[in-house]
């Protein structure tokens, strides 16, 4: 049975309130809907990887909502801008007067940041370039710790630990009585 005494601190019920709402409130969320628009630059080239390819459109599509963002046709020189982009994870296509191009790995967008993805088209495949021309792989998207296996494990544990602590002090405290020994 609980007693009424459990909080006689308040810095451990204030403590005890705060751990639980850090648990439940969805702060990356939070986060997100207050982020800076983004944006995204780059060149499209063709096969060779020098031509550039002229009037293609750059498309991109958010994985969480499916909104779509599009780039104006390219110039010249290959070039694309998506201006006003919300943070978040993105599919990438290119329609080009010679076909469209689908790429099969998430590209993030990050609030109040530049991305710079300049592509080479070739049918079948996608590759992607960096300023000097070396291929890079895709990025791996960073898990927050506290949604990883450990992360979840550290916090039962840590709650177990104060619950424990918690019970064991109130433990110790009996009435005195004359009856009891």
């Amino acid at each position: 049975m609980l007693r009424k005494e459990i909080f006689r601190s308040p810095a451990l019920l204030v403590l005890t309130i705060f751990s639980f709402m850090l648990i439940m409130l969805p702060v990356e969320s939070l986060a997100q809907s207050t982020a800076p628009a983004g944006s995204l630059v780059g060149f499209i080239y063709g096969s060779d990887m020098k031509t550039p390819v002229q009037n293609a459109v750059v498309k991109i599509r958010n994985l969480d909502n499916g909104q779509e963002y599009a780039s104006g046709p390219t110039d010249n020189s290959g070039a694309y801008k998506i201006g006003q982009v919300k943070e978040g994870k993105y599919i990438l296509g290119i329609n080009t007067p010679n076909g469209d191009y689908n790429f099969d790995y998430v590209l993030v967008v990050k609030g109040g940041e530049m991305g710079k993805l300049s592509l080479a088209l070739k049918s079948g495949e996608a590759e992607t370039l960096s300023a000097q021309g070396q291929e890079r792989p895709a990025e791996k998207e960073k898990v927050s710790f506290f949604r990883t296996p450990a992360g979840i494990a550290v916090l039962m544990v840590a709650t177990t630990l104060a619950l424990y602590g918690v019970f064991k002090l109130l433990e110790g405290e009996e009435e005195a009585s004359p009856t009891k020994k």
